[in-house]
């Protein structure tokens, strides 16, 4: 009978998720786009690395969860696929935007913040102004198909305010920029910045002053995934990154990655 009791107590644990989470059926697979420092593949060993990669790393760790990491090659096709609720269980990095939650579940806890601004050839910072978008008028815009950006810009483009060159991946857009073929481009200033010390390109560029938006991102759990109890290990992965935050380890994940002074928590 004792033995029997120890079977059917362990048996509880696991139906109520208390137990190890390595007893789930398969791995956890995680899909986003490469984004220098936060998710890339490193050509040196074609590793996939960076900050969202390191913060997961400890977090399914401490967790006991196996996990796998797929990069696509543009925003596009990776909102495709969690729309239709295919080929991932969470995905990285989203600002909050209401329209997404019928389909992600976002965690309670960011781990990135970001000011969007837009980025121009320094020779231009001061020709060119942004205090309301209608600044921009006349310019060559970029924006990537599958970024929020802001409603406000979105309707921007709509209305013509300025001639608006859309591409599929927002690696694209430095370059054009860099070689003339758009006037201003709205990116994040962290990884913008980051990648721009990288590749030696960072006196050639400036932001106007004023974000375009200042938002916090999160990873986010697919609702239409059929992995075992997601909610619950979402629940579980809010809890490790307020311990991460509380304990100086997510502070330490920027630190490695050169982006201490973008800690935000």
């Amino acid at each position: 009978m004792h033995r029997i009791g120890i079977v059917c107590l362990a048996l509880c644990c696991v139906l109520l998720g208390l137990g190890p989470a390595n007893v789930q059926a398969r791995e956890l697979v995680i899909g986003g786009i490469p984004e220098v420092p936060v998710r890339y593949v490193d050509p040196q060993d074609g590793l996939i690395k960076g900050l969202d990669i390191d913060v997961l790393e400890h977090i399914l760790g401490r967790l006991e969860v196996p996990y796998r990491v797929r990069l696509e090659s543009s925003s596009a096709r990776l909102e495709s696929n969690w729309r239709r609720g295919k080929l991932y269980d969470m995905v990285f990095t989203y600002s909050f935007k209401e329209e997404r939650t019928p389909y992600l579940l976002y965690a309670a806890e960011a781990h990135i913040y970001n000011n969007w601004h837009f980025f121009v050839l320094k020779e231009n910072q001061q020709r060119f102004r942004y205090e309301q978008l209608e600044d921009l008028k006349g310019l060559r815009v970029g924006a990537t198909e599958g970024f929020s950006y802001t409603q406000e810009f979105w309707a921007a483009v709509a209305a013509g305010i300025w001639h608006t060159d859309l591409v599929t991946q927002n690696a694209l857009q430095m370059q054009k920029l860099l070689h003339g073929r758009i006037d201003t481009v709205p990116l994040p200033a962290m990884v913008t910045l980051y990648g721009a010390h990288q590749e030696g390109y960072a006196q050639r560029i400036a932001y106007l002053p004023k974000p375009m938006k200042s938002e916090a991102y999160y990873n986010t759990f697919v609702k239409a995934s059929d992995y075992p109890d997601l909610p619950l290990l979402a629940q579980r992965y809010d809890e490790e990154l307020r311990r991460m935050k509380a304990d100086g380890s997510l502070r330490a994940i920027y630190r490695k990655h050169g982006l201490e002074e973008h800690y935000p928590f």
